[in-house]
């Protein structure tokens, strides 16, 4: 990151006149250009206004150095990743946030921080906190929400007698063991195990709605898990100089590396959580689609209740994924598919937003990732990860119209119990010996057939 002394480049913009233009930046003449060089020395024109914002830019940056600071990836201890209070990360000052028609009530906050601090070892509703995580987000309410996802999901975790937990994605073992397959052990930081401090933890509780969700102290569990691994995945691509590559669950990376838990694939997502990888329908570049507004058809309780009037309301390789589909009649086939199975599948879809949400971060026009309940010949119900409580059925036409991405992965927990029966032979969950690291080589060598 360039430095810079902001007082002194300040005062070079307000005090300069056409001839006169300060130490290290000066004007062409008649041209309305700035040249100025910068601390790494190189020698940079822009205008006067593309000068002044640059400036402010990193006068932002340097009153928030915090924004630019990498992710702290903890110390390894065994093979496993130790997430401390210096790896739980402190909320950035956002613009502002939501209309407020969006916000969650001040009586659902407050049952949602009771939860925080309740391990039921399920995943509960929630809230979006201050961050782009939606992608697994959606993902998390997904699984749950199958028949035997909240058993998946309670494969993943284990509490340890010190207050601290342990989360294992299989997925991010599928990828480290992939790696070590293809020769490049030494250069893989990915472990798939993270130890997660008492200290951590109640860190990341005090900031729930801001750094992570409000609501779930699993879901707290899953993200800091998440985060630490998409950092892994930054040193690993660093170390084999290599980039993330879209449909390559496992090793698809961070948009930023000082927030490795923003911006995200659903399909990555499930696979990091289960180690299922999905059929994932995309649409195509050109395609304009209609802007998801929130509540516009009304909600509905777990049995299809509306439960308010709305006048619209009537209207290859390992990791990869298994099929790509970027046609709209792809997205109908794959509708029919998975109509009537929604209790065995993983389905989330990702929509543009006609409105800024809640968490602050996702913007008016920018994509969101929703999970799909229900699907009939006349409508498909979501659950948006802004407030989980809320299921919303649009009409089967708009949901086409909206839909820019469609994740489904299968979910059986005999598949968890067998992927960990593979990883840990020492892990047991419920009475069952479930291990890893057998059958790891038969999947590795199965996907390669």
């Amino acid at each position: 990151m360039v430095s810079f002394d902001k007082v002194n480049l300040f005062s070079q913009i307000n005090n300069t006149t056409s001839t006169d233009k300060g130490q290290g930046a000066h004007s062409v003449k008649n041209s309305k250009l700035i040249v100025f060089k910068r601390s790494d020395g190189k020698s940079v024109v822009m205008t006067r206004e593309q000068y002044i914002r640059y400036i402010a830019e990193h006068q932002r940056n340097n009153q928030n150095p915090a924004k630019n600071t990498p992710y702290h990836l903890g110390k390894l201890d065994n093979g496993v990743r130790i997430i401390d209070s210096d790896s739980v990360k402190i909320p950035e000052k956002r613009g502002s946030s939501a209309p407020n028609a969006n916000q969650t009530s001040p009586s659902k906050i407050l049952s949602y921080q009771a939860n925080i601090y309740i391990d039921n070892e399920r995943v509960d509703d929630f809230r979006q906190g201050n961050r782009g995580d939606c992608y697994l987000l959606a993902s998390l309410t997904s699984i749950k929400n199958t028949k035997e996802g909240q058993e998946v999901l309670k494969n993943n975790i284990q509490k340890n007698g010190d207050g601290s937990y342990t989360v294992t994605l299989p997925g991010a073992v599928i990828a480290k063991n992939h790696y070590i397959a293809e020769g490049d052990g030494a250069k893989c930081a990915i472990t798939g195990v993270y130890r997660i401090s008492a200290a951590a933890i109640k860190k990341a509780q005090s900031l729930s709605g801001k750094s992570y969700a409000y609501g779930d102290l699993q879901v707290i569990l899953f993200e800091l898990a998440m985060e630490a691994f998409r950092a892994e995945v930054v040193q690993t691509n660093k170390a084999l100089g290599q980039k993330s590559e879209r449909y390559l669950a496992g090793q698809y990376g961070p948009v930023n590396e000082s927030d490795t838990l923003s911006g995200g694939q659903m399909y990555d997502a499930v696979f990091i959580l289960t180690g299922q990888k999905s059929d994932v329908y995309e649409a195509k570049s050109n395609k304009k689609p209609m802007l998801y507004t929130p509540g516009k058809y009304g909600y509905v309780d777990a049995n299809g209740k509306p439960l308010s009037s709305k006048s619209e309301q009537a209207k290859s390789g390992v990791l990869a994924v298994n099929h790509v589909y970027n046609k709209e009649s792809d997205l109908q086939k794959l509708l029919d598919k998975y109509e009537g199975k929604e209790d065995q599948f993983s389905i989330t879809v990702s929509f543009r937003v006609a409105k800024t949400g809640p968490d602050g971060v996702t913007k008016q026009g920018g994509s969101h990732a929703l999970t799909v309940t229900k699907i009939t010949d006349d409508y498909v119900e979501v659950v948006n990860p802004w407030d989980t409580t809320k299921r919303e059925r649009i009409p089967r036409d708009d949901f086409e119209k909206m839909a820019t991405g469609l994740t489904v992965a299968p979910v059986s927990e005999r598949h968890s119990d067998n992927l960990y029966a593979q990883l840990n032979p020492n892990h047991d969950n419920n009475g069952a010996n479930n291990s890893i690291l057998n059958q790891i080589v038969n999947i590795l060598q199965s996907h390669n057939k």
